[in-house]
């Protein structure tokens, strides 16, 4: 059964193969500042809302038909190439924008006789990843259409 998938990871449950988030928890927050004023306590100042973060465990055993070493090597490239993509879980996404996976650690790693690894359990950190934020671009565009504008008006 078709779970979901996370950027080129897809989750799926059935009886030959089995990859599925596991102790999935979410975390949402706002932005605050707190101002000082002298003598008296700070003043605090709603900034707006926070990215959000999830945090999720996948149990990689050959068993399952997985190949452990495998999945660890494209979760890490996703990491550490900063690759930004949906979170689909049940058929939908979990937020409008992208996530980044922000970080992963392999434990509780088996290996068979052989060498190869059998069973891994991977935990990930998801970070909300908003792409609507177009200030600092449009700053770069306006710098740019007014070198044009000198340029062209020489």
């Amino acid at each position: 059964m078709y779970i979901g998938y996370m950027g080129s990871v897809v989750f799926i449950a059935s009886s030959h193969y089995m990859l599925t988030p596991s102790n999935f928890s979410q975390e949402t927050k706002g932005r605050w500042a707190d101002h000082n004023v002298i003598y008296k306590k700070p003043v605090s100042e709603f900034l707006g809302p926070g990215q959000r973060s999830i945090s999720f465990d996948i149990i990689l055993s050959s068993m399952h038909h997985i190949k452990p070493s495998s999945q660890i090597n494209t979760l890490r490239s996703m990491c550490e190439n900063g690759e930004v993509f949906p979170l689909v879980i049940g058929g939908r996404p979990v937020t409008s924008n992208f996530w980044r996976l922000d970080s992963m650690s392999a434990g509780e790693t088996y290996y068979g006789p052989t060498g190869t690894l059998n069973f891994a359990k991977v935990s990930v950190k998801l970070i909300e990843y908003d792409d609507s934020n177009y200030t600092e671009e449009r700053t770069q565009l306006d710098k740019i259409g007014a070198v044009a504008n000198a340029i062209f008006s020489l």
